[in-house]
């Protein structure tokens, strides 16, 4: 019976030549093609048998001294360092990300549905999945081949997962949900809860229905103990290749252009619309009702608070100074509209003398 590949790399390695790794990496050969590579370390603490690369600059320092029998480098830095054996490439993060797939290749499981799982009668299971045990499937699911549904994982009424996607253990998906080809959605996920809709009826808060959807694109990862609450009316929207680390808040009727990143701790509240390959740093803010065009790049513990209409890099917020110092700013933060209107009426006096 054909296996289904999952998204989990293998918990140990296998052995390849340095010469086989650049075949299958695209990359330049330098030095011994037989030497065998048995693993990943970081450049400062690799042992022998493993490959390691810079990561950033600072830690070329550790090139002359690693004890990685290779290590994945610029064509600049191995012509500087001298290095016995190494993988040349323009991009050597990209390299290393493959190597890693190729030492550690991703788990293969059987189709199966597991007997403690719970599966309406009304849903289409194509018989090339993964349903493993404690999942429950709701009514009138459709769930593609290859798809992979790990413990505990819940699918309400009417949803539609498409090929190749992995739910790892105890992810919920909402009622009439839409995932999309080739995604990954990490454990604790919430897809399609209500969103934070309430109106003020005099001392009580009276509840808005959430009688919108939410709509993952193709090859999306969301990190474990997100969510992404179902729009209001309209739709949230998710796009292709867009990656969302943990313990993110997505706010309902919000969309996400392709190929935008936001790392962990980030909160978008409600209708915010944020273009594509854009990038938040993590424990951002978005307010909601508001616009980000393509390629904007957030700086990490910014506060937007407004539209961006043009790409580019954008930041808020102060870096970390002796609480000293920080008190005696604070105090002149409160000062600033005084002194404003000081300087206001001084230059009013001046224009006048």
């Amino acid at each position: 019976m054909q296996s289904i590949q999952s998204k989990t790399n293998a918990s140990s390695p296998q052995v390849l030549t340095l010469g086989l790794l650049a075949q299958e990496t695209n990359s330049v050969l330098h030095g011994d093609a037989n030497i065998k590579i048995s693993g990943v370390g970081s450049i400062s603490h690799a042992k022998a048998g493993e490959i390691a690369f810079v990561a950033e600059a600072k830690y070329r320092r550790f090139i002359p001294t690693t004890n990685a029998s290779a290590v994945i480098l610029t064509e600049n830095e191995v012509n500087t360092f001298k290095v016995p054996a190494a993988l040349i490439s323009a991009d050597p993060k990209l390299v290393f990300a493959k190597v890693v797939e190729l030492l550690y290749p991703y788990q293969t499981v059987q189709p199966m549905q597991h007997e403690s799982a719970s599966i309406a009668s009304s849903s289409e299971i194509h018989p090339l999945t993964h349903i493993g045990p404690h999942c429950v499937i709701g009514e009138r699911v459709k769930i593609a081949a290859n798809v992979i549904l790990q413990a505990g994982c819940v699918i309400g009424d009417d949803c539609v997962i498409d090929e190749g996607t992995v739910l790892y253990p105890r992810v919920t998906v909402y009622h009439s949900c839409q995932i999309g080809k080739n995604c990954t959605i990490h454990s604790g996920v919430v897809i399609g809860s209500d969103g934070f809709g309430f109106v003020k009826n005099r001392d009580k808060w009276f509840k808005v229905g959430q009688v919108g959807r939410v709509k993952i694109g193709d090859r999306v990862e969301i990190g474990a103990n997100t969510t992404i609450d179902r729009g209001a009316i309209e739709d949230t929207e998710i796009g292709n290749d867009v990656i969302l680390d943990n313990l993110i808040q997505i706010g309902h009727n919000v969309k996400i252009g392709d190929g935008t990143a936001i790392a962990a701790c980030c909160g978008i509240a409600g209708s915010a619309k944020i273009g594509k390959h854009c990038m938040i740093g993590g424990g951002s803010g978005v307010v909601g009702h508001i616009q980000i065009t393509d390629y904007v790049h957030i700086v990490g513990s910014s506060n937007v608070g407004q539209s961006i209409t043009e790409p580019g890099a954008y930041a808020s917020g102060l870096t970390t100074t002796d609480m000293k110092t920080w008190k005696r700013n604070l105090v002149r933060f409160h000062q600033l509209d005084d002194l404003a209107m000081r300087l206001f009426e001084l230059e009013r006096k001046l224009k006048e003398a």
